[in-house]
């Protein structure tokens, strides 16, 4: 991985390095592998996988390159390393493979498929148990040697800690829900000072996050990618009380709720059978092409999904005495149930991890054996790899793409959002989880519709219905949102004020006029609250759109030249690269498009 956070460090410094992240091979999950690089405690460098790879979500996939550019974020050998964490624990699959797994292997049909499948499971439990470090060691061998010692931490813990310990909080409710752990699929903890302690547990097959995979591919989509489009597409449904009993017939919601009549085998296949039986309808197989009903499919199944949230949360706030809460696991990526959850009037602040999906275990695993009062208060995602002007410039004039420099870059490219210019924006450190926020986005103009449709269309080349967010400078949003609360990270919904919405045209959800966005102050971001603020001056709005810098089905852009090369590949005006600007007025495309395709990154 070539760019780092620049910054001279020598190796021969007394830190203690500390490498978290998820290994996504063998005993340890599928999807959004993530490494994170702690020194004496202090996080200094985390990136996806994916963003290395470029494969959205790197499933199956071993960490190598995210690993890779940790070590050389601080000039370090894997030899350098004093630990290494890892937010699962193998042993603790034992507590549903019985149960659970051996179930399902015995109703598979065939007596070869059955003894192939019975093998599998004992291979597994006896690798869980005596050898969970196998295939990750054998990856870490291509890296370097000798291997650090590996130690293993609770997947549920680890989402636990990375929505207690960074939040601020003296004390709080929090609540981690996502597919499945090692056994667990939602846990409710008590978090203090001392740390965090279980207090209920929901096994797998019991959940939430399985449930909504199953709405999710029953509407086309795919697991595990397509859920944030179901929670967009739900509010364009409206309230139909015969879908909503068939699903009460299926499902139990609220504090003690039951999902398994539809999770109860791994998988979506189940579920998706159930279903199909349930509403005498196939699923659909055009996806992003909805009809009202698939439309009042996804009201209803997002209604019981906040529903559930809500319950746990207020039942546990009431049961503990204590208002502030915090989430995080996979589906505290729905920020409409996150709207649902701080908006109840038993809870009184919330913090969402932003990276709340697997790729935020590495966070989570680094902070677990800290006091809480020693991680500080987390107010931004800015920990990937970041590129200087010098290296842009010499990356530019290697592919022989003209460029300049502004005067006054904030300034000048205000005016041209102003005009309704759609804008590649890529300075600093890289985000860490889904959302951009202003340091990897694409700009447009706020105040209008056709700003939405022409990123939807010309730049993103997704679905015409999908919302966009925008990016508001701290100190107005109590002018625009109603109960405006700092949101850095994209991960709330609020609704606007009616008198507001004309100038937020593009960012509202066209369905029920709401927003998802990011509050932007001078200390999280400098250059970026002083561009929003530049087109205040000039449009009297203090927003943009923002959404992340890549094309549809990709990850977020991470170095020069993929951004190079979306910029030519997507129907953007102008590119800034830290100080310069590319244009494509002053360049031959194709040429620029090809040399930006097949340029490899120097290795400065």
């Amino acid at each position: 991985m070539k760019g780092s956070v620049n910054e001279s460090v020598t190796n021969e410094s007394m830190s203690e390095y500390v490498l978290s992240f998820k290994p996504n091979v063998d005993l340890y999950g599928r999807h959004d592998p993530s490494a994170a690089l702690f020194e004496d405690g202090e996080l200094v460098f985390m990136v996806e996988e994916e963003r290395i790879s470029r494969r959205k979500h790197a499933t199956d996939a071993f960490p190598s390159g995210a690993i890779a550019a940790c070590l050389e974020a601080r000039k370090l050998e894997l030899a350098d390393i004093d630990r290494i964490l890892l937010p699962y624990e193998p042993k603790l699959r034992e507590e549903i493979l019985l149960s659970h797994y051996l179930r399902d292997a015995l109703t598979i049909p065939g007596a070869v498929s059955k003894l192939l499948s019975l093998e599998n499971l004992v291979k597994d439990s006896v690798k869980a148990r005596y050898r969970p470090n196998a295939v990750v060691e054998r990856h870490l061998r291509e890296i370097g040697t000798p291997i650090p010692e590996i130690e293993h931490l609770s997947h549920h813990a680890c989402h636990a800690a990375s929505a207690f310990h960074p939040s601020g909080f003296e004390e709080a409710v929090v609540l981690t829900v996502d597919a499945k752990g090692e056994y667990d699929s939602t846990v409710v903890w008590h978090a203090d000072a001392d740390g965090l302690e279980r207090h209920r547990t929901y096994e797998h097959p019991n959940s939430l996050g399985l449930f909504f995979a199953i709405v999710t591919e029953f509407l086309g989509y795919r697991m595990f990618n397509g859920e944030g489009k179901v929670m967009g597409l739900a509010p364009y449904g409206t309230e139909n009380p015969e879908f909503e009993r068939t699903l009460r017939e299926l499902v139990t919601t609220g504090v003690d709720y039951d999902v398994t009549p539809l999770t109860k085998r791994w998988g979506t296949e189940h579920g998706l059978r159930q279903l199909e039986s349930a509403f005498d309808r196939e699923r659909n197989d055009d996806p992003g092409s909805f009809d009202q009903w698939e439309k009042d499919f996804a009201y209803a199944a997002q209604k019981l999904l906040e529903e559930t949230v809500v319950e746990i949360v207020e039942h546990h706030c009431e049961e503990f005495g204590i208002g502030t809460v915090g989430l995080a696991g996979g589906v505290a990526l729905n920020c409409k149930a996150n709207k649902r959850v701080r908006e109840s009037d038993r809870v009184e602040e919330l913090f969402v991890q932003p990276v709340a999906n697997d790729a935020g275990l590495a966070l989570g695993a680094g902070w677990l054996e800290q006091a809480p009062a020693d991680v500080p208060e987390q107010s931004r995602v800015y920990f990937g790899p970041a590129y200087g002007t010098d290296e842009i410039r010499r990356l530019l004039e290697s592919v022989k793409v003209e460029y300049r420099e502004a005067d006054d870059v904030e300034r000048e490219v205000a005016q041209r959002l102003a005009d309704g210019e759609l804008v590649g924006w890529f300075q600093g450190r890289q985000e860490v989880g889904p959302r951009a926020l202003g340091n990897r986005s694409i700009l447009a103009d706020p105040r209008t519709v056709d700003s939405r449709d022409r990123v939807n269309e010309f730049v993103k080349h997704r679905e015409e219905w999908r919302p966009f967010a925008p990016s508001i400078l701290a100190e107005a949003a109590d002018d625009y949102l109603i109960d405006a609360a700092p949101s850095p990270f994209m991960i709330d919904s609020f609704d606007v004020k009616p008198s507001r919405r004309d100038e937020l045209a593009a960012v509202l959800h066209p369905a029920d006029d709401t927003t998802r966005p990011q509050t932007v102050t001078a200390e999280q971001n400098p250059r970026y609250h002083r561009l929003i603020a530049e087109f205040e001056a000039i449009t009297g709005v203090p927003a943009v759109l923002n959404t992340s810098f890549n094309d549809h089905g990709e990850p977020i852009v991470t170095t020069p030249t993929e951004a190079l090369k979306d910029f030519y590949g997507m129907g953007l005006d102008l590119l800034v690269l830290d100080d310069l600007l590319v244009e494509k007025s002053s360049n031959t495309t194709d040429g620029a498009v090809g040399r930006a395709a097949g340029y490899a990154m120097p290795d400065y």
